[in-house]
C-alpha cells in the first residue's frame, strides 16, 4: 500500500504532478478535474493566496489528490481531484480530515464540496461523512458538425473585441446571470484572467451589437488537451432587456456552426443547471443531450444552520 502524505501545495515542486494528474482524470473520467477559476489560480505560480492541499505519495513524490479551498459569502468551498490510480475512498479521506481541521470554522460556516459525475459509491461516502446535495449541474454533448445547422440570416454577429468589449460584456454577463452563484459576479480583474489564458481565441467569441449596445454573446473555447479536441459552448447569454427575440438560438447556432465547420471539430459539450430548464430545453433542440452531472454536497456548521438559511 502506499505511503500517503497530505501537504500545503508547493507549485515549483509538485505541479507537474498535478498537470499529470488532471490529464489521467481527464481520460478516464471524462470530466474536468477542477473549475476553470480554481485551475488559474493553482497554476499561477505568483498567486498570492493559494489555498491548496495535496496527498503526496512518498514512496514516488507523486501526487495523488489535491484539495482547493476558498471563501464564499456562504462559507468554505472545496473542490478535489484523485489520480484515478490510487484508492479514491482513502485519499478522499486523508484530504478531508486534515482541511476539516484547519482552520476550525465549522462552527459558523458551512462546507461545500463539487463532485463530478459521482457515482453511486461516491454518493454513499460524502453522505457517509455528513455531506448533503443541494445543486446539480449538467454536462451536456452532441457530435459536430451539426447536419442541416441553419444559422441566422437576420442577426449580424462580429467577434469579441480585445480591449474595447470588456464593459459592455460584463454588464450584459452579470444582468444575465445575475442569479447564478458563480457566473453573476464576474468583474474587468476576472475577464481578464480568462483572456490571458492560453486556449483563449476571440475569433470564436460572437457578439451581437445593434449600435447602441451588446444584446448578447457565445462564447466558445476549445480544450486541446484532450484526444481529439473538444468544443465547448464555454458562456453564452442575451441581455434580459432583449430576451424573446432568438438572439439565444441564433447565438448559439454561430458557435456550433464555428467549432463543426470551420475548426472541424467532432464533439461538444456545454455545462447548464439542473433548475435551467429553458436553457436545457434550447440546447435539447439543437440535439445535445446529458452526458453526466456534477453535484454539489453540502456540509452543515456544527450549529445546524438549515440550507435555506444560507
Amino acid at each position: 500500500m502506499a505511503h500517503l502524505d497530505v501537504r500545503v501545495v508547493n507549485p515549483d515542486r509538485h505541479l507537474s504532478s498535478i498537470i499529470s494528474l488532471a490529464q489521467e482524470v481527464e481520460a478516464v473520467e471524462h470530466h474536468r478535474a477542477l473549475a476553470d477559476h480554481r485551475w488559474i489560480n493553482l497554476t499561477n505560480q505568483h498567486a498570492e493566496s493559494l489555498d491548496t492541499l495535496v496527498v503526496i505519495d512518498l514512496d514516488t513524490e507523486v501526487v495523488a489528490g489535491i484539495l482547493t479551498r476558498s471563501a464564499t459569502n456562504k462559507g468554505l468551498e472545496f473542490e478535489l481531484a484523485i489520480r484515478p490510480s490510487y484508492p479514491y475512498e482513502l485519499v478522499v479521506q486523508e484530504l478531508l480530515d486534515q482541511a476539516l481541521s484547519e482552520p476550525p470554522l465549522l462552527v459558523t460556516q458551512r462546507v461545500s464540496l463539487w463532485i463530478p459525475n459521482p457515482t453511486q459509491e461516491r454518493d454513499h461516502l460524502y453522505r457517509s461523512l455528513g455531506f448533503h446535495p443541494d445543486r446539480e449541474v449538467l454536462q451536456m454533448r452532441r457530435a459536430l458538425p451539426v447536419e442541416g445547422l441553419k444559422r441566422s440570416g437576420r442577426l449580424s454577429f462580429r467577434t469579441f473585441q480585445p480591449g474595447i468589449d470588456e464593459v459592455a460584456w460584463l454588464r450584459v454577463n452579470n444582468r444575465a446571470f445575475e442569479w447564478h452563484p458563480d457566473q453573476g459576479d464576474w468583474d474587468s480583474a476576472t475577464l481578464r484572467e480568462r483572456e490571458s489564458e492560453p486556449w483563449f481565441d476571440p475569433a470564436g467569441f460572437f457578439v451581437l451589437d445593434d449600435g447602441t449596445h451588446l444584446q448578447g454573446f457565445c462564447w466558445t473555447k476549445i480544450h486541446h488537451d484532450c484526444q481529439p479536441p473538444v468544443g465547448e459552448i464555454y458562456v453564452i447569454a442575451v441581455d434580459p432587456q432583449d430576451a424573446g427575440k432568438g438572439i439565444g438560438k441564433g447565438l448559439l447556432a454561430e458557435g456550433l456552426y464555428y467549432l463543426g465547420e470551420v475548426r472541424k471539430l467532432s464533439s461538444i459539450m456545454l455545462y447548464v443547471e439542473r433548475s435551467n430548464e429553458n436553457a436545457q430545453a434550447l440546447y435539447q433542440s439543437f440535439g445535445f443531450s446529458t452526458d453526466h452531472t456534477d453535484r454539489r454536497y453540502v456540509l452543515l456548521p456544527t450549529k445546524g444552520i438549515s440550507p435555506d438559511n444560507q
